[in-house]
């Protein structure tokens, strides 16, 4: 008679998961530990500690692409700066979510514990926030600055508080030659920029977040190397923690005690799939002129653009490129031709994520 009990040894139960917590995989999870990002911790530090002797303190204008631990960096700070006083508010707006100079205000409302916002105006409430926190000191932290469409309240906080650090976080190194330039002369920022993690550390902070979302042992080695290996490409760590849960998503779905590659390679052709649904029409005909003239300068991929036909302008041309950017379809790249040609811009697809 054959034994075939030993068939479903592998087979996850109704009750059973591989995840032991999968918000340690979410984009906005607060890590306990922050690695390899000590030295930007510290420039973050310096800037605020006058406010210890109840000095003004320094601001800073913070760079660097998408995922490479602006945020979670500049939240971690926050946190232990709360721990250390109760003397400096801390106020964190994200510009992308509050995107009017009044949405703004009543996030720092409530960030100071202003409670009493209903009814009242927006210069009666920016009056009770600039005297709450002028009784002590404040760091505000501006998240995606540019997407500021209304400077109105960051002129005001410039003016008329007394003892405060602003942080400006952008993905757009650009930013500070675009700000208005009254804003600009009462900002006098330093500058920290975040560059990309290498892949070592990619490997690192994945390993981190697995210890504290998933069961231990449950993920094959091979299949972490891989991960890290995407997720350096695309630079950033972000797509490697949204990889590891659709992998696991798949692995529970055929009820595997496991996390095998061949589960990764299901995710990644899902996400394959959903990535280019979420470009345009013309993000798709401008992608397949970068496939035929690979690494080679906007400028004259735009010229071929037009001789196949294309009937757009080149600043809509470049959003399109911006576009395929940020879904990863694409890599923009600054490359030095010497002393005679200088820098130029030369654009390449980035290849299938699920080719390995």
């Amino acid at each position: 008679m054959v034994d075939c009990m030993g068939l479903f040894e592998n087979m996850l139960q109704g009750n059973e998961t591989i995840f032991a917590d999968t918000i340690a995989l979410d984009f906005d999870y607060q890590p306990k530990i922050v690695l390899h990002r000590e030295a930007q911790q510290r420039r973050i530090v310096e800037s605020i500690k006058p406010l210890f002797q109840r000095r003004n303190g320094k601001n800073l204008i913070i760079s660097g692409q998408p995922g490479v631990g602006k945020t979670v960096c500049l939240k971690h700070v926050l946190d232990e700066l709360k721990q250390e006083t109760d003397d400096i508010h801390c106020v964190y707006i994200n510009c992308w979510k509050k995107d009017s100079a009044f949405k703004m205000l009543l996030q720092m409302c409530e960030d100071v514990e202003y409670a009493w916002v209903h009814n009242k105006s927006y210069d009666e409430l920016i009056g009770k926030v600039i005297e709450t926190i002028n009784k002590k000191s404040a760091v505000i932290v501006l998240d995606e600055a540019d997407k500021l469409t209304d400077l109105k309240l960051v002129y005001t906080l410039l003016d008329d508080l007394f003892r405060k650090t602003i942080i400006m976080i952008t993905n757009n190194k650009e930013f500070l030659v675009n700000l208005d330039t009254r804003v600009k002369s009462r900002l006098m920022p330093e500058f920290l920029e975040f560059n990309p993690y290498n892949k070592s550390q990619v490997k690192d902070i994945l390993n981190e977040r697995i210890k504290y979302a998933f069961i231990p042992g449950v993920i094959e080695d091979k299949v972490v190397e891989a991960v890290a290996e995407k997720s350096f490409e695309a630079g950033d760590v972000r797509f490697g923690l949204k990889l590891l849960r659709s992998a696991g998503e798949e692995a529970e779905n055929l009820a595997s005690k496991k996390l095998k590659l061949e589960h990764l390679k299901l995710a990644l052709e899902k996400l394959e799939t959903l990535r280019t649904k979420e470009v345009s029409e013309e993000a798709e005909e401008v992608l397949g002129v970068i496939k035929e003239n690979e690494r080679t300068s906007i400028l004259n991929l735009f010229e071929k653009y037009k001789e196949k036909g294309g009937e757009k302008s080149y600043r809509t041309f470049h959003r399109r490129l911006k576009e395929l950017e940020e879904a990863n379809l694409i890599s923009i790249k600054e490359i030095n031709k010497g002393f005679e040609d200088g820098r130029t811009n030369e654009v390449e697809s980035v290849r299938k994520l699920d080719e390995f």
